[in-house]
Formats: structure tokens, sequence, C-alpha cells
């Protein structure tokens, strides 16, 4: 009997380490990484707007909520993200989205040591078409010059 119960204690053991990996393997990865792959989603995809644009947005969420509650964390990384999402729609012609990302970079991230990448944003804006009016709002027309 002793002899089974040693053989037995091993094997416990070891399935218990594989449930216990096995939980680890099933959590989510990290957030950057979860906003990196609805970017690439995104940009495959290749529309202005849709499910994966939503999902793109949210990931992003996400991933600032994380790194704005580590003390400390200085979100350069989230920063640059921005600037990258918008440059990336501006070349899909995707000029909402890209504003979108531009304004968030801007108005996210007013300490002195994001002022070139706000600015490089700002640049980016004014390289975009003027945004298209609300829908049901009139549309500005000028008058022919004669």
């Amino acid at each position: 009997m002793s002899g089974t119960k040693a053989s037995v204690f091993p094997a416990v053991a070891a399935a218990a380490c594989l449930l216990a990996l096995q939980g680890c393997a099933q959590l989510s990865q990290a957030p950057d990484a979860d906003y990196r792959q609805a970017f690439e989603k995104a940009l495959t995809a290749g529309r202005c707007d849709g499910d994966a644009v939503h999902d793109m947005w949210s990931a992003y969420g996400r991933w600032y909520a994380v790194a704005s509650s580590i003390a400390g964390h200085p979100k350069t990384d989230e920063a640059a993200a921005l600037l990258r999402q918008g440059d990336q729609f501006r070349v899909l012609n995707c000029p909402e989205v890209a504003r979108a990302s531009y304004r968030m970079l801007i108005g996210r991230f007013p300490e002195d040591g994001f002022a070139p990448l706000r600015e490089t944003a700002r640049a980016s804006l004014r390289s975009l078409p003027p945004p298209l009016p609300a829908p049901g709002q009139p549309t500005a027309v000028r008058p022919a010059e004669i």
C-alpha cells in the first residue's frame, strides 16, 4: 500500500501544477498587447468605422487606464501609440479616426515631456481635410465668385 500512495502524490502534485499553469495561460494578455492586436485588426479591416475601430478604441482605453493607475509610469508608449494610430488612419484616408487620435493625444498628455508629440499631432491635424458636418447639419456653401 505504501508504494501506491508514494506514486500517487507526485501525480497529484503534477496535476495541480498543470491546472495552475492552465489557469495562468487563460489570463488575458497585457493591455498594450490587446491594443496592438486590435490596432492591427482595425488597419487590416481598412475601414474608418465599425467593430474593428470600436475594439481598437476600447483596447486603447483599457491600456491607458492600466497605465494611469501605475504611479510614476511615464505613459510615453501610450502617447506615441496615438500619434502612430492617427498617422496610419490618415494614410488609410480615415481623417475622422486620425483627427480623434491626434486630439486625444493633445488632450490627455499636457505634460511638458510630451510637447514634441503634441506639436507633431497639431501639425498633422492641420494637414487633414476639414471635418465633415454632423448628420442633419447644413453644409456651408460659399457663393460663387464673379
